[in-house]
């Protein structure tokens, strides 16, 4: 199993709900759908998935990235190393930005050695 993680926001959707409807809206998918668990920033998420990926969107607690507020982790099972980054990034830069989000890829996120590297 591959894992992306992202930190994201969209200026005209401030709300958690807004944003993960237009998130969706953007990636292509259509199967989304809001939960409940207490292991997420106010006990909720939305997950979706798309050609086998699967996307959670969430708040995040994240320090020093305040900036971008919304969570976003997707994973697939996909053989080659590298796939899901750059199928992830096709998406990105192709529809995402294109709709007004601001991206960032996070490299071993929430560790001592995460970095960020912002889509532009």
């Amino acid at each position: 199993m591959q894992y992306v993680n992202l930190l994201c926001a969209h200026a005209a959707k401030p709300s958690l709900r807004e944003f993960a409807e237009a998130f969706f809206d953007a990636a292509g998918i259509v199967d989304g759908q809001e939960r409940e668990s207490s292991n997420y920033v106010e006990g909720r998420y939305f997950k979706g998935s798309r050609d086998g990926a699967e996307f959670t969107v969430s708040l995040s607690d994240e320090e020093g990235n305040e900036d971008l507020p919304v969570w976003v982790q997707v994973a697939a099972n996909l053989d080659a190393d590298g796939a899901l980054d750059d199928a992830l990034s096709r998406v990105v830069r192709e529809r995402l930005l294109a709709a007004g989000f601001r991206v960032a890829r996070m490299v071993n996120f929430g560790k001592r050695d995460e970095q960020r590297i912002d889509y532009a």
